[in-house]
């Protein structure tokens, strides 16, 4: 059988131009909005209090005329917020959002790190630039996963790992109440309630970082390393990394909100499941993932096609493949 061919990251994003903006040019069309929206609001309160005056005889008083100029603050800094953390997950579409790059850039580090530390010192200043318009604590938290990106990766095999943990999970606790993908990064939610789109994304597009892989590669080239994308024998000493991954999908058959996609991912599941029986020949992935890919279509997430999964994604980043990430169709 013809071995799947990797695509270009590049050439895919050009071909997905029509369908997504950059996070820095959404990012700055959804802040000029709140600005505006921020704006009208407050020369409406202004035109309010002045149309009272003419027709009492009176000003407003200190507290009424600090009112309106502190709803509109606080509607401004709603907006920008709302800009910020939508652009850096991703929400709703998933499609190349900056946390992805963070991710992959992170686990990247501990290999390239050292021979390129500016590299990832402008992972950190886009991070900064995504939070700046942002109010003040989401502004803090994202300094925080900045400065690692400044500092960590020089160490090489060195960087704390642990800290970059942290930092994600602070920055995404400032989004919570506004982005899902931030909120399911702090926690698991309640089974049945993750949008099948963020688990699609989760699965072809999400580099493992802060998965037992620990790598810069997406879980379905990870997967591919267990129990192929076309039939294989299972090779040995792996069995704890097949049951973390039985455990990982089956968190996601769990969490996910669409009946589809979720019969799709046990059909995915059920290789590492017959090796956790004794079977250590695997038919592979590719039927498995053909289906989940048509059934992420279905909500709306566009996923690789078989035919763009490279079944031989090499786990870990190299020096070459440390401005993407390694799996098949995307980067």
């Amino acid at each position: 059988m013809p071995r799947a061919t990797l695509r270009s990251g590049a050439a895919d994003r050009t071909e997905r131009s029509g369908q997504h903006r950059s996070w820095h040019s959404r990012l700055g069309q959804v802040l000029r909005g709140g600005g505006r929206a921020g704006a009208s609001l407050l020369g409406a309160g202004l035109l309010l209090s002045g149309c009272t005056a003419a027709g009492q005889g009176s000003a407003p008083s200190p507290s009424d005329a600090g009112a309106a100029p502190s709803a509109a603050q606080e509607t401004t800094d709603d907006a920008s917020l709302s800009g910020a953390c939508t652009a850096f997950w991703g929400d709703p579409e998933y499609v190349d959002p900056l946390s992805r790059t963070a991710l992959a850039h992170a686990a990247s580090a501990a290999e390239v790190g050292p021979s390129d530390p500016d590299f990832y010192a402008v992972t950190g200043d886009a991070i900064e630039t995504a939070f700046e318009e942002a109010p003040a604590p989401a502004q803090e938290t994202a300094g925080v996963l900045a400065e690692w990106f400044r500092t960590e990766p020089a160490r090489g095999a060195d960087a704390d790992r642990d800290a970059f943990r942290s930092a994600w999970e602070g920055l995404a606790g400032s989004c919570q109440e506004i982005s899902t993908a931030a909120r399911w990064a702090v926690a698991p939610g309640e089974d049945g309630t993750k949008p099948a789109s963020l688990v699609c994304a989760d699965v072809f597009d999400t580099p493992g970082t802060l998965t037992h892989f620990a790598n810069a590669n997406v879980l379905t080239s990870n997967m591919f390393k267990l129990v192929g994308l076309y039939p294989r024998a299972v090779p040995a000493g792996r069995e704890q990394d097949v049951q973390d991954t039985a455990d990982l999908l089956t968190a996601e058959i769990a969490a996910v909100d669409d009946g589809t996609v979720r019969a799709a991912l046990e059909e995915v599941r059920t290789p590492f499941l017959e090796v956790l029986e004794g079977d250590t020949w695997s038919e592979g992935l590719s039927e498995p993932l053909a289906e989940l890919g048509t059934a992420c279509e279905a909500v709306g997430y566009a996923s690789p096609g078989v035919g763009e999964i490279d079944s031989e994604a090499v786990v870990g980043a190299s020096a070459e493949d440390r401005h993407g990430t390694n799996h098949g169709g995307r980067s």
